[in-house]
């Protein structure tokens, strides 16, 4: 399930309360977030460390990248 609680990009506050890295939010932990863009499941390094949020956001602007790389590709090659 997709909740700030989940999210590489949130930083745990007090009170069951997240700190979202990106929208500079204060979220329940348990939000469901569906329609999030920017949701990215935590990433855990080999040595069992979590990845900084900022590490989190940069894995997901380059997902975006990618993305538009291949749409833009595709419709170039349609005639």
């Amino acid at each position: 399930m997709k909740t700030c609680g989940n999210c590489g990009l949130g930083i745990n506050d007090s009170n069951d309360l997240i700190s979202c890295f990106k929208y500079k939010t204060l979220n329940n932990s348990q939000e469901d977030k569906t329609s999030c863009a920017y949701f990215i499941k935590r990433v855990v390094e080999e040595d069992g460390e979590l990845l900084p949020p900022e590490q989190h956001l940069f894995l997901v602007q380059e997902q975006f990248k990618e993305r538009r790389m291949k749409i833009s590709i595709n419709h170039g090659l349609r005639m």
